[in-house]
């Protein structure tokens, strides 16, 4: 699917739940929401799910694009969003105060305290991407070359640091050059072919591969099997959030020149809020949403894999208490260690 189609109908959909929406003038509650830039999957998801909560609960939603998960998380313990786009990965790192939270003496019960679950969903695989005219068929091939990891200091970041390393044992700007963008502009920067390889979380199939394929022939670079036993992918895999799947050869038509299924490395993100945020109102966008999720599937091919059975998988942050309530109504196993302190 076209990337610009897959952007008109996410802008769509957010118009439309500004406009449309029958309880829009009468919400008592605005909920602050963030989600990633126009065009990503998180973003067409969030829109979609600001569709359903506007029409069927009744609250505003007031959408905030282009935030990075480890920045709204961070806001979350300061009470300043009520919905946005969480990472197993960054929970993760928050709770063992590791990489971008070193720093932070407090993360650990900041995170503890004030950041609660609602949902997750796979995001999609890290697609390890070039053009076929660069002459590069594997990893190891990437050396010397300019490299696009995502945004420096992001999660994302972190695991395409480490897939390279364990993949090929390289450093960033002794063995390759890591080329330093946000998003947007380093997808741009690759289309353009200012930089040689580019490392892309997102959903399967994705708009954004697919208009790279649109330009010109295309090559999916697989992990090798031999780099899985490696410390720095032991390592990466070990964190939530984090699996080994494929990527079929051919999904994005006949540009793409892998004869064989790519293995690389998947990932989740999830839907949280903050724990102070009120009980009924989590409950009801959590039962609209899954009463609903039909409109959510019919918004972008991938989002056909959320479902009730993916909500809780690799959650590692305690369920919001109004979450946890539309899950025990519907009969749902919830995990001891996902009951939050104020919902025993």
């Amino acid at each position: 699917m076209p990337q610009n189609f897959n952007r008109r109908q996410a802008l769509a959909l957010a118009a439309g739940a500004a406009s449309t929406s029958p309880f829009a003038a009468q919400a008592q509650t605005a909920l602050r929401a963030h989600t990633a830039a126009p065009g990503s999957s998180t973003f067409i998801f969030m829109t979609s799910a600001q569709t359903i909560v506007q029409k069927h609960v009744g609250v505003q939603m007031n959408v905030t694009t282009g935030m990075a998960a480890t920045r709204s998380t961070l806001d979350a313990t300061r009470d300043q969003v009520d919905l946005f786009i969480s990472s197993p990965a960054i929970n993760h790192y928050m709770l063992q105060r590791q990489e971008m939270f070193k720093d932070m003496a407090d993360a650990p019960e900041a995170f503890k305290a004030q950041v609660r679950g609602i949902m997750n969903f796979p995001l999609g695989p890290y697609h390890v991407i070039v053009y076929d005219s660069s002459g590069i068929k594997e990893l190891k091939d990437i050396k010397g070359k300019k490299v696009f990891l995502g945004p420096p200091g992001g999660a994302a970041t972190v695991v395409a640091l480490a897939l390279v390393e364990g993949a090929t044992g390289y450093k960033p700007n002794v063995d390759y050059q890591q080329a330093r963008f946000d998003w947007n502009s380093g997808n741009q920067a690759f289309q353009d072919k200012q930089v040689d390889v580019a490392i892309i979380p997102t959903e399967l199939p994705s708009p954004a591969v697919a208009q790279f394929a649109l330009l010109d022939k295309i090559r999916l670079l697989s992990i090798p099997d031999e780099s899985l036993s490696t410390e720095p992918m032991k390592k990466i895999l070990a964190i939530p959030g984090r699996t080994i799947v494929e990527i079929p050869n051919g999904i994005y038509g006949a540009n793409q020149v892998n004869t064989a299924p790519v293995k690389a490395v998947g990932s989740w993100v999830g839907l949280s809020t903050r724990t102070a945020l009120d009980a009924d109102v989590v409950y009801k966008v959590t039962k609209a949403i899954f009463e609903n999720i039909a409109d959510i599937h019919a918004a972008a091919p991938f989002m056909k894999f959320i479902t009730k059975d993916t909500a809780l998988m690799e959650m590692n942050a305690p369920l919001h208490v109004g979450a946890l309530k539309y899950y025990r109504e519907i009969g749902m196993k919830v995990d001891p260690s996902l009951v939050p302190p104020e919902g025993k």
